[in-house]
């Protein structure tokens, strides 16, 4: 096709100041508004091949993919020779999941411009969904020969190596792209999810460096760095002098700590980020810091004034402990210890003076602050700034959500025998307690469903503005990531506990979310409600109801015609080591109390320590409210893939499939069940989950549809 000539191109110059004005807009997602510029170009010059190309770009990241592909097409009419228009329409026609096409508009792009970068990038994504890593990765080294540090290539080339089970070649890549865009928040999330199967093997500062600043950013979850945290804690010489102290008698260590041999904790930086954010998975590190604690309660009562020196690092430990909900144990005498050092606390305050900041470090470190009977007292008095976060943690933010609490509505009774005691455990135990949100995608609710089920030829899904439902949100982290995953969505959140849902809400207001209405209400009576959804997401809650069959049909008639829902139900191999860990509490008479918790934790090494190793791998095993909803929890059940089917159908919906944490495992089921290329077959998948019984981990993850 003839180039344009260039009469025709100075003719539309004066154009050109407002196509810039549209792209503006539209990388600022004010469609509308760049919709509205683009129209106006094209009254004026109706064969701009630009501006028809931007409606294309404008229809893409609404996820209107049909008429995006249509629109690029058109512009491809206009001006054959641009890569970009070509590049567009193998974005819209991946997106359908029209696969062949895509290639082939990449290969168009790159017949235009060999040295199109943004070509190879999408390329590799097309390979991907094919189930070819191999050549994904070939086509990405080729783009780097052109641009050897565009971040773009690097992160995508990262998340090929990830998928490949190449874990140097993964943090390679994805470190070089976090350096070239160390603010890049979807760099950042990948390279912390590669490092949770990374273990530091020796001493590596430039990678802690690069781990340490990823501690408390919005999205990242600790959990994801411990493998390279907690070494780094394993290697350091101050913690290995202390890797007996479990096995020193309290007052002989109050003494060590007493001297100047004592290693000076308070200093140590990777020590205070890590307590500070509540994580200690590693059993000599938890040994270390039990023993640690009861060292300090035996110094505060024998010497107080030598716990000035142990300020710092124990308000770090108190963060943890209370993140933890008091998880490790302790003894008889520790607790009259504790009732000597809460006399003094009490004293103190009834006079109007603050404790000494050592005293409530050492008490955080036992009980949390807030259930005090003085704790208003306390709040009223001046802090110094050293304390300035232990006193926003374990007072003014629980303070603050007892106040929350009694002022949410309930949307439904709660009636039900089951889930009045299942309210009651949450009541006491909010899970999961949370410091760091986890984001999502900022993506149209298409481009979010269609991610989720490569295998699917789904319809186009153009709701703009989706109305979205969180059936047992629990204490928020699932809400926020809905509102953050969906563009424009509203979300209603909806759980049992009110406390859980009152931790929610403080943490969404304060994290500026304000597209979140939190309530209380029974998932066996939400049918009643008036409100319809564009899309419901209830992950690890039905199996808590009395009757999941009866939960899933109340949200069945919340959902439009259309729409989508996400569900997560327990698998019974899945959870094969639960059930034996729930057999031993059962056989020794463990009841559902935070003592027998903590005691059958600390029991369970002896009773069996291969199943102990097992379930310490899990994040669950670090924190009082997670263990109890492990291994104590007052109602479940438990599901082999066989039985999804008759579940969905009765109540009116479609199984679209599964979604797993590895495409790894998908390409392997693929090739196992070639006569079941949409993966829906639930016979096939419960045969694969017994050949690969870690496959789905506790729970299934998959998504279902309600047929118009």
């Amino acid at each position: 096709m003839p180039l344009p000539s260039p009469d025709a191109i100075a003719a539309q110059a004066h154009l050109l100041p407002l196509l810039r004005a549209a792209l503006k807009a539209a990388n600022a997602q004010r469609f509308d508004e760049a919709e509205r510029l683009t129209q106006a170009i094209l009254h004026q010059a109706p064969t701009m091949a630009d501006a028809v190309h931007m409606l294309a770009y404008i229809a893409l990241h609404r996820g209107e993919l049909a008429r995006a592909e249509d629109l690029a097409r058109q512009a491809i009419t206009l001006d054959f020779h641009f890569e970009n228009y070509h590049l567009t329409l193998a974005q819209a026609q991946l997106g359908r999941g029209d696969v062949a096409g895509a290639k082939a508009s990449c290969g168009a792009a790159l017949g235009l411009n060999p040295a199109h970068v943004d070509t190879y990038a999408l390329l590799a994504k097309v390979f991907m969904a094919e189930q070819d890593p191999e050549s994904a990765r070939a086509v990405l080294y080729q783009g780097l020969t052109y641009e050897a540090e565009n971040p773009e290539l690097l992160f995508t080339l990262g998340y090929v190596e990830m998928e490949r089970g190449d874990i140097t070649a993964t943090m390679a890549a994805l470190g070089k792209a976090l350096d070239l865009r160390p603010d890049d928040q979807r760099i950042r999330l990948i390279y912390a999810r590669a490092l949770r199967r990374y273990k530091l093997k020796q001493p590596d500062p430039a990678l802690l460096d690069r781990v340490l600043p990823l501690l408390g950013a919005p999205g990242i979850s600790p959990r994801d760095l411990a493998g390279v945290v907690e070494n780094a804690l394993r290697f350091d010489i101050g913690i290995r002098t202390l890797k007996k102290a479990g096995e020193v008698p309290p007052e002989k260590l109050a003494a060590f700590m007493f001297s100047p041999a004592f290693p000076p904790l308070g200093e140590n930086r990777t020590l205070l980020a890590w307590l500070r954010h509540g994580i200690v998975g590693l059993a000599v590190l938890e040994s270390i810091f039990t023993a640690l604690r009861r060292g300090a309660l035996w110094l505060v009562i024998g010497k107080p004034l030598a716990l000035e020196p142990h300020e710092v690092w124990l308000e770090a430990l108190a963060q943890r402990n209370f993140h933890a909900d008091y998880l490790d144990p302790e003894t008889a005498e520790e607790r009259e210890r504790l009732a000597l050092l809460d006399q003094q606390i009490a004293a103190a305050i009834a006079a109007g003076s603050l404790p000494p900041p050592g005293h409530l470090a050492i008490y955080a470190c036992y009980r949390p602050l807030y259930r005090r009977p003085d704790a208003a007292a306390l709040a009223a008095l001046r802090w110094p700034a050293g304390l300035r976060d232990l006193r926003r943690r374990q007072l003014d933010e629980p303070l603050r959500e007892q106040a929350i609490a009694a002022a949410l509505p309930a949307l439904t009774p709660i009636e039900d025998a089951t889930s009045r005691h299942v309210r009651e455990m949450y009541e006491e135990s909010p899970f999961p307690r949370w410091s760091q949100p986890l984001l999502g995608a900022d993506a149209t609710m298409g481009q979010v469903v269609r991610s989720s089920l490569p295998r699917q030829r789904l319809p186009d899904i153009t709701v703009a503005a989706p109305q979205v439902l969180v059936a047992g949100c629990g204490t928020g982290l699932h809400a926020i990531l809905a509102a953050t995953n969906y563009r424009d969505a509203q979300v209603l959140a909806l759980d049992l506990s009110r406390a859980s849902l009152a931790y929610g809400k403080r943490q969404a207001e304060e994290l500026g979310f304000n597209n979140i209405t939190f309530a209380q209400a029974d998932i066996l009576q939400v049918g009643a409600l008036p409100q319809r959804f564009d899309l419901i997401e209830s992950f690890g809650v039905l199996h808590h109801l009395r009757d999941p069959a009866a939960g899933l049909a109340q949200l069945a008639k919340l959902l439009k015609p259309g729409g989508y829902m996400m569900l997560g139900l327990y698998s019974e191999v899945g959870r094969r080591d639960v059930v034996a860990a729930r057999h031993l509490i059962a056989e020794h008479g463990y009841r559902d109390t935070p003592d027998d918790i903590r005691r059958f934790r600390a029991d369970l090494p002896r009773l069996d320590a291969a199943l102990e190793a097992r379930l310490r791998r899990s994040s669950a095993f670090l924190s009082l409210p997670d263990f109890r909803d492990l291994v104590f929890h007052r109602q479940e059940h438990r599901y082999f893939p066989e039985q999804l089917g008759p579940l969905v159908a009765n109540a009116g919906l479609r199984f679209l499939g599964f979604e797993l944490s590895e495409s790894a495992h998908l390409r392997s089921y693929c090739a196992a069940y070639p006569d079941d290329p949409q993966a829906v077959n639930l016979a096939h998948w419960a045969e694969f989950e017994r050949q690969n019984p870690d496959l789905f981990a506790n729970c299934f993850r998959f998504w279902v549809d309600k047929p118009v």
